[in-house]
């Protein structure tokens, strides 16, 4: 689990890596987006030598998954599973500027200290301008570099985490829509999502004035807050984006509240959604929280263990279906 331990931390605390208004955000933090500054803008270890580095080392520990080339707009991805070299890695870096595509580099925290001591300070700053703790709820965090051609879009959609989207290199626009907004954002897409459909939340162009637009430049941050739809531009250049962004213990639940509710859906009821209920939420949690991984080692593991466990016998049982299909069709050898 990638979450500071406070008293190591606070003993060797650094500089800022966000810096905000307090009484904004506060007022903002979870629930609604706002601008702010980030200092990372001027880091060695986001140019794009060391975002180099960093893709081979995943390459390298045969974590190919970590390095992802996709292309723009909505294009089949391209998952550079057989990159081995460093040549090949700077140049899909590199080629960017023609490309059309994006480059994601996954979990770069987990790479080097250096990239995890500004993962741990990012969060000590949540909570020193929250004026509260919040770290023990935290339940993952982890930090993601997008590297992105001229003109990207990045399709509507919506994330789980908590999240800051901190602009190194370039400019992008980024429209944020309200996630409190039922008639935008409906239960049953929430639970598609929570389902494992990242398309689960449908763009509805008669309602696009709802978001909020959002100009970042280097050294400008924004905040998505959780299940926040969002669709981002890139500008005319190459642009170089860090996401900061972590799970908490009350939305990891209200997640499995969704998945429930998805699967009650599925056999023709009608579930009330989170909130609605006290005893019907602890319920439907405390059931998905006994499946869940009790040592979460990836998102993954956080948000879809539970889901993924519920649903083992079934793809087991169609597996050995599919099997047994093949082998009746198999034709059989003459004597």
């Amino acid at each position: 689990m990638v979450v500071p331990e406070r008293c190591a931390e606070r003993m060797d605390r650094r500089s800022p890596v966000l810096s905000a208004e307090t009484a904004e955000f506060q007022r903002h933090f979870g629930n609604s987006a706002f601008s702010l500054k980030h200092h990372l803008a001027d880091s060695d270890l986001f140019s794009l030598a060391a975002l180099e580095d960093a893709a081979a080392f995943w390459i390298a520990h045969n974590r190919p998954d970590r390095f992802v080339v996709s292309g723009g707009q909505g294009k089949t991805n391209a998952k550079f599973s057989e990159m081995a070299d460093r040549i090949r890695i700077a140049s899909a870096i590199s080629g960017l500027t023609h490309s059309h595509s994006y480059v994601k580099i996954s979990n770069i925290n987990a790479v080097s200290s250096d990239y995890q001591k500004l993962l741990q300070q990012a969060l000590l700053d949540v909570e020193d301008l929250l004026g509260q703790k919040v770290l023990s709820n935290v339940t993952w965090a982890q930090m993601t570099v997008f590297i992105s051609s001229p003109n990207i879009v990045t399709p509507y959609h919506i994330d789980h985490e908590a999240n800051f989207l901190c602009q190194i290199a370039g400019e992008k626009d980024v429209w944020l829509f309200d996630p409190n907004d039922r008639e935008l954002l409906p239960d049953p897409e929430i639970e598609k999502f929570y389902l494992g459909d990242l398309n689960g939340a449908q763009y509805r162009e008669q309602l696009g004035d709802r978001g909020k637009r959002f100009q970042l430049a280097p050294g400008v941050a924004v905040h998505h807050p959780p299940l926040a739809p969002h669709w981002v531009r890139n500008g005319s250049s190459v642009s170089i984006s860090v996401s900061i962004n972590f799970c908490m213990a009350d939305l990891d639940r209200k997640a499995h509240i969704y998945q429930v509710n998805s699967i009650m859906r599925r056999m023709g009821l009608h579930p009330r959604p989170p909130g609605r209920s006290v005893m019907s939420d602890t319920l439907k949690a405390g059931g998905m929280r006994l499946l869940c991984a009790s040592q979460p080692r990836s998102y993954r593991d956080v948000v879809f263990s539970g889901l993924d466990r519920l649903r083992a016998p079934y793809r087991l049982a169609g597996r050995v279906l599919r099997k047994s299909r093949s082998n009746q069709m198999r034709p059989s050898s003459g004597t």
